[in-house]
């Protein structure tokens, strides 16, 4: 898909991933529509976009609720006259053993992370079927890959976004619409560091490796069947270093920890 003159939908596109991608696809020369719940992180995505010179608009909207999906939508089909792409972002997190999570907590993590997914595309179909043509990635994880503990809303979450993916695509595939999931390892955002606090977080990929596989996918630079899910784990590498050298250090410092004194005294023989 052309990039230049694509309008694309991007929900939670304040901040993170989704910002990220944003950026990006308004250097294209696409027509970003940014929306979420809050204001403000909207419009300074929109402000940055803007300062570009690219086209952006920012559309407050509850992805839970599907009376203000249908009005952003058709804001943006008043406005642009189409939706070729629509990339699902929004998303919560909850940290909490399964026995420890409340049924509200549940259902808002399912409703925003898996029922917003749904309604989104819902909202979209109807012009992207009319066209011929449409691209929509939803933004999974790794943990809707591999469950772990403490994240078991999340994952059920995750792994929903997967499985409806892979249905969508096999029902849009004679429509031309092609229907993708992404599967971020820990990336560096607000909902990653406030899970795993900014120790961690800093060390987790940036926001704009997913957002470059996410461009990848719309335009056909990366080759992937509709239906399938793009895991981009380079953090893992990352990580997995941060921790090595951690441990480097800690047995650097108990092996010469004895040495220091001898140390000291030959420091002070060359002076």
């Amino acid at each position: 898909m052309e990039l230049k003159g694509a309008v694309v939908i991007i929900t939670g596109g304040g901040t993170g991933i989704g910002r990220a991608t944003a950026l990006l696809l308004a250097e294209r020369g696409a027509r970003v529509i940014v929306c979420g719940r809050r204001p403000g992180p909207l419009a300074e995505t929109v402000r940055l976009i803007e300062q570009r010179a690219g086209d952006a608009l920012a559309v407050p909207t509850d992805v839970r609720e599907w009376a203000q999906l249908r009005e952003m939508v058709n804001a943006v089909l008043e406005r642009f006259g189409k939706v070729d792409v629509l990339v699902n972002n929004a998303a919560i997190s909850i940290a909490k053993p399964i026995m420890d999570t409340t049924m509200e907590e549940w259902d808002e993590m399912l409703d925003t992370n898996l029922k917003g997914v749904f309604l989104c595309c819902k909202a979209v179909l109807s012009s992207m079927m009319e066209a011929g043509n449409g691209v929509i990635v939803n933004i999974s994880s790794i943990l809707g890959k591999t469950g772990i503990a403490n994240m078991g809303a999340y994952c059920a979450s995750k792994f929903g976004v997967i499985g409806l993916t892979q249905a969508l695509a096999e029902e849009l595939k004679p429509r031309g619409i092609r229907v993708y999931a992404v599967c971020p390892g820990s990336t560096y955002t607000d909902l990653h560091r406030g899970i795993v606090g900014e120790e961690i977080a800093k060390v987790a990929m940036p926001p704009e490796k997913v957002a470059a596989k996410i461009i990848g996918l719309v335009t056909g630079d990366i080759r992937l069947a509709s239906g399938g899910a793009l895991v981009v784990d380079e953090q893992s590498v990352r990580l997995a270093f941060h921790e090595a050298k951690g441990k480097w250090r800690q047995v650097a410092r108990v092996c010469l920890k004895p040495a220091l004194p001898i140390l000291h005294r030959m420091r002070n023989l060359v002076r």
